[in-house]
């Protein structure tokens, strides 16, 4: 399955967009048997934080030791995956409607509801994302029967691909590998998912910096749309 790719893209041309750097904990690497027990978004300009625990559920939460290292008792008081989706919908979804329209602001205040830019794309940005990240929410989602509108409608970027092109970590491509040679600040915590968010967004800004463009400018070039009938037919014959 670790050589398997269930998230199927095809390449999108994006004018504008909002940054959400994206980072799941899972109890598991196989998103067909395991469950997402963290989610984690951050703007690029940090503005908006999103982050919560996820209770997986089905006899899945144990008192036994995990990858992710959270406590059996703060998974039992987060919401469930598909409460937990929604409010990460509902973070993107206010983080692009106050956007402001930067070409129409106005410095008057009743023209402020003009000057949103409802027109947005979201990027979510994942290191490692097309192979772990991306179809674990789909496999999530699918368990859940939520309606993938809000997934079609992303934008996304593997920083792997980032990395890869840049060559910016020689011949490690692990998220804390970059971390370390952006030298960022050493209080941030592996494998909790915001953490992993912040560091991210350290390592993307680092790289921009590097090449003299900003953030958005070099993430564009490696965005793609999910080709959602792909996706999800494949992930339905596999789950069964």
């Amino acid at each position: 399955m670790l050589h398997t790719v269930l998230f199927c893209v095809e390449p999108a041309h994006v004018r504008d967009a909002i940054v959400c750097y994206m980072d799941l904990e899972t109890d598991g690497l196989d998103c067909l048997s395991g469950r997402i027990v963290e989610i984690a978004g951050i703007l690029e300009d940090s503005s908006c934080v999103f982050s919560t625990v996820v209770n997986p559920g089905f006899g899945a939460c144990t008192d036994q030791p995990s990858v992710h290292g959270i406590a059996h008792d703060e998974l039992l008081a987060g919401p469930c995956f598909a409460e937990a989706f929604r409010r990460f919908g509902e973070f993107l979804r206010y983080a692009s409607l106050s956007t402001p329209d930067m070409e129409h602001d106005s410095e008057d205040d009743q023209n402020t509801a003009t000057a949103m830019r409802p027109d947005l794309d979201v990027m979510i940005v994942a290191h490692n994302g097309i192979k772990f990240d991306f179809p674990f929410l789909c496999a999530e989602i699918l368990r859940a029967g939520i309606a993938p509108v809000d997934m079609a409608a992303w934008v996304y970027v593997d920083t792997l691909d980032v990395l890869r092109v840049t060559d910016h970590t020689g011949e490690c491509n692990k998220l804390q590998c970059a971390f370390r040679s952006c030298s960022g600040p050493p209080s941030l915590r592996a494998h909790r998912a915001l953490d992993d968010c912040l560091a991210l967004g350290a390592v993307v800004r680092h790289i921009s910096a590097s090449l003299g463009v900003a953030p958005f400018v070099l993430l564009r070039q490696f965005a793609s749309r999910m080709d959602d009938n792909a996706t999800f037919s494949q992930l339905t014959a596999l789950l069964g």
